[in-house]
């Protein structure tokens, strides 16, 4: 198993961390927001350990940052700019802001917001959805079959009601893992498990009806063109799910959009060779799709290749292991699960000749004018400064780094995680250099 070598590394490989074992992959953690920020701008000006500790994470666009909990999106910072004053000053009312006030050490706490009673009935992606306890009638299915939730709800979102507190129809049905295990005796073939647990449905284990784990309502007599989604969202519009899904996927990079079904993914094995021991079933659940050469399959949301498969490999488990950072594989799996087994690769960048060193190939590196015959390209061509050149670290501060561990040592880096591990200490010194040469300008 190796990744295929125009797959995007750097936009699914968490930083490794010394707390990999004790470290849930939860925004609420200030350790996993700062992961976020691997690709944050350099030359913003605040700092990304400012922004995490204020319960911000980084989005991926320009310097915008979102609070795991209120859902407040920052941007366009200029020097001075305190990001906790800011999020105070914005949304008094977030529960992250207010614990905040009476709370000293946030630093290590991988607990929600919330209560942990509520932080435990959510999942993520609801952490900012407040329900109203007014009733509304919900639609009916255009089938024979209707039904309304036990406990019917109109929602709105959390900002407008923060003194409220999430409710969930069926907490144990919160996570998408859970809603997909009961769907083993279900009996059409047109309409996946995975996508009806993406929707928020699970299976009640009656005939093709199915219920929402966050309004309850219920579905059935579906049909091979209908969509999960859609259905969900056109007979119950108000389910806080649903207004939610739908916010999520306006701004959820999807690398290949006609790919996003199950159903449309699983058509791209028609031609998957026989001899190849994990089925085309399995590989589509876990977000893959055939590209159709050899035994290479792609995610359509990371754009993450694989290869090489071998009998026992799960396809969930190598999506975790090489691009962790898919946001498909954390809604399904979750990021606990994300978790475990990176605790259980801690190392896994300096065993990947051992797995499959034949078709692991390194991009193409790039030297620089005369380096091509120096003694510097043959200090920036060894696998650990390839390794850490397709994670997406500067080509200069690499170059730096490394010849600042030369110098100092004698010797070159000899494990991707202490070059990673510098790399990422020279990041924040340079941030923070940057903003204190900006401070004394604005003094002068």
């Amino acid at each position: 198993m190796n990744i295929v070598e125009d797959s995007p590394f750097l936009a699914s490989t968490m930083r490794p961390s010394a707390l990999c074992d004790e470290l849930k992959y939860d925004l609420s953690c200030e350790l996993y927001r700062m992961s976020t920020f691997s690709a944050f701008p350099m030359n913003a000006p605040v700092s990304e350990r400012s922004l995490a500790r204020a319960g911000f994470y980084y989005t991926g666009v320009q310097d915008k940052v979102k609070c795991f909990s209120c859902g407040l999106t920052l941007d366009n910072w200029q020097p001075g700019d305190n990001a906790m004053e800011k999020h105070k000053q914005l949304y008094p009312s977030c529960s992250f802001v207010q614990r905040m006030l009476s709370v000293n050490n946030l630093g290590l706490s991988s607990r929600s917001a919330f209560s942990p009673s509520v932080a435990n009935s959510l999942s993520p992606s609801l952490h900012s959805i407040a329900l109203s306890p007014s009733l509304e009638q919900v639609g009916y299915f255009s089938g024979s079959f209707s039904s309304f939730p036990q406990d019917p709800v109109t929602t709105r979102a959390a900002e407008d009601l923060p003194f409220l507190s999430p409710k969930l129809h069926n907490p144990s049905m919160r996570t998408e893992d859970a809603r997909l295990r009961t769907f083993h005796s279900w009996p059409l073939t047109f309409l996946s498990p995975t996508d009806l647990a993406k929707a928020g449905l699970y299976y009640l284990g009656t005939a093709d009806k199915v219920a929402c784990f966050t309004c309850g309502g219920q579905l059935c007599n579906w049909e091979p063109k209908d969509n999960a989604v859609s259905e969900h969202r056109r007979h119950y519009p108000n389910c806080p799910f649903v207004e939610n899904l739908i916010r999520d996927q306006q701004s959820f990079n999807v690398s290949n959009v006609s790919m996003q079904t199950h159903e449309a993914r699983v058509k791209t094995f028609i031609n998957w060779p026989t001899r190849i021991p994990v089925q085309p079933e399995q590989l589509a659940d876990a977000g893959f799709y055939y590209v159709g050469r050899n035994d290479d399959v792609k995610c359509f949301c990371c754009d993450g290749g694989l290869r090489c498969w071998e009998s026992g490999d799960d396809p969930w488990i190598e999506h975790a292991k090489w691009f962790p950072r898919c946001e498909y594989l954390l809604r399904v799996k979750g990021r606990e699960f994300v978790s475990q087994i990176q605790a259980r690769f801690p190392h896994l960048l300096e065993q990947v000749n051992f797995y499959c060193p034949v078709t692991l190939v390194f991009p193409f590196i790039r030297f620089e004018p005369g380096e091509s015959r120096s003694e510097d390209a043959i200090m920036m061509n060894t696998p650990v400064v390839k390794a850490a050149l397709e994670m997406g670290f500067s080509r200069r501060l690499i170059k730096q780094t490394v010849q600042s561990k030369i110098l100092a040592t004698g010797e070159n880096y000899k494990t991707v995680n202490d070059l990673v591990s510098d790399l990422l200490t020279a990041e924040d010194e340079k941030i923070e250099e940057e903003k204190e040469k900006q401070l004394e300008e604005m003094a002068s």
